[in-house]
């Protein structure tokens, strides 16, 4: 009986150890994209959306979450299947226009995304009162170096390990005792002064934007087609997505109570990320600033390395060039100078001194967001095409929650959109 019991405890191990190994060769696409999102843009836009409107700012946390799951799922999955990125299949399947119109609108956003990045590596420095120029020289270099130099595994070390500075939020968070079923209550329930706000809805675009971004719709195909993943990975692979996306969303909604109850509840309307951490201080002491800074220069630096690198995968899938983080410099030097040429074209941007980067983090994020119809229109068509996918096509809850979502975020882009340019709400 003993050894029966031995004999199966034995191979229960052996199972559970070899979907473990399974699962430590799939990680990193998913968690990576999905934490990447609350780059030190993102960190800005949800600091800059609780200042004006407190924890409801999050509101829809939770569909927001099985959307980014979706989403990000049908990415790696397309990639898996087809072993391209979407930036290929949209060249191959719509011709080089409309994949040059494509890239045009997200080589935009992405910029600006680029230098929100820069800018939050600016005020992470400008609060430890450091020497910011210098130093933002000097990480910029620095981030180009290692990405030229380091291949694709031990880069996605330095990634992973990046998600750790996120974990300063919830501190933050902890911090400023909040009032946590009241703040439950407002991500959960739909406030009613917000309703027919379209300045709120704009915001809420906003957050939705830096949540579910274009170019993480993109990274994370380039990026799983990068790692070379089989058929029989998806399963793991899915399991991956869904803690990225849980992670991603825990780390929001504590920024956002953490700027609830400090900023909101003091009527103090945050413009940046730097306004912001200097508001925390008399109203949380110095440990909350601190942390909040060390979060904003950890969002920044995985920023500033995942967005260009999105960007340069796009650039080499849609017009035909190696782009890899597993070849040399000379092999992929186009891929390698797209992505260096956006980070010192934000740096030059981010040094001239009259120009406050970050007041531009709500507009930028709102464009993110207005992109996000258009790349839900690619994932549907490819992922529910059985000449692409075979067996592997959408199905079921996932194919129509991402038709709904497609139609409802058209109509909330539209009519915030409206709302901004005729001031209504």
């Amino acid at each position: 009986m003993n050894n029966n019991l031995s004999e199966k405890l034995g191979e229960l191990f052996r199972i559970w150890k070899r979907r473990f190994f399974i699962f430590l060769i799939v990680i990193g696409p998913g968690l990576i994209t999905a934490v990447a999102d609350n780059d030190a843009g993102g960190v800005a836009t949800y600091t800059v959306a609780a200042s004006l409107y407190g924890v409801a700012s999050r509101f829809l946390i939770i569909p927001e979450t099985f959307l980014l799951i979706i989403t990000q799922e049908i990415g790696a999955r397309i990639a898996i299947v087809t072993k391209k990125g979407l930036g290929d299949l949209i060249r191959e399947r719509f011709g080089i226009k409309l994949a040059l119109f494509v890239f045009l609108l997200y080589y935009i956003t992405n910029q600006g995304v680029v230098l929100q990045n820069i800018a939050g590596l600016k005020t992470s420095f400008q609060i430890f009162k450091l020497p910011w120029q210098l130093m933002l020289i000097l990480t910029s270099l620095f981030l180009i170096f290692v990405v030229i130099k380091f291949d694709y595994k031990r880069l996605q070390k330095i990634f992973l390990s990046m998600i750790f500075f996120y974990f300063a939020y919830f501190f933050v968070a902890l911090i400023t005792k909040p009032d946590w079923g009241f703040a439950l209550k407002e991500a959960f329930i739909w406030p009613q002064n917000t309703r027919l706000d379209l300045n709120y809805w704009f915001a809420r675009i906003a957050v939705l934007g830096t949540t579910i971004t274009a170019w993480g719709q993109f990274f994370i195909s380039s990026y799983v087609a990068d790692k070379k993943l089989s058929v029989d990975h998806l399963k793991y692979q899915r399991i991956e997505i869904f803690l990225g996306a849980i992670i991603t969303s825990f780390f929001s909604f504590m920024i956002a109570v953490a700027v609830s109850e400090t900023l909101f509840k003091n009527h103090i309307t945050a413009s940046d990320g730097y306004v912001a951490a200097l508001a925390l201080k008399p109203l949380a002491g110095d440990l909350a600033q601190g942390l909040f800074a060390i979060g904003l220069f950890g969002a920044s630096i995985l920023g500033l390395t995942i967005v260009p690198l999105a960007t340069a995968y796009v650039f080499a899938e849609l017009f035909g060039y190696e782009g890899s983080l597993d070849i040399d410099f000379k092999k992929g030097r186009i891929f390698y100078l797209f992505f260096t040429i956006q980070i010192i074209l934000a740096v030059l941007i981010a040094l001239i001194p009259q120009i406050g980067l970050f007041k531009l983090t709500l507009y930028v994020d709102y464009l993110n967001g207005a992109m996000l119809p258009l790349i839900f229109y690619f994932l549907i068509i490819f992922s529910e095409n059985t000449g692409i996918m075979g067996e592997h096509v959408s199905k079921g809850f996932a194919k129509y929650f991402l038709r709904t979502f497609a139609i409802l975020v058209s109509i909330m882009v539209i009519v915030s959109f409206l709302g901004k340019i005729f001031q209504i709400g």
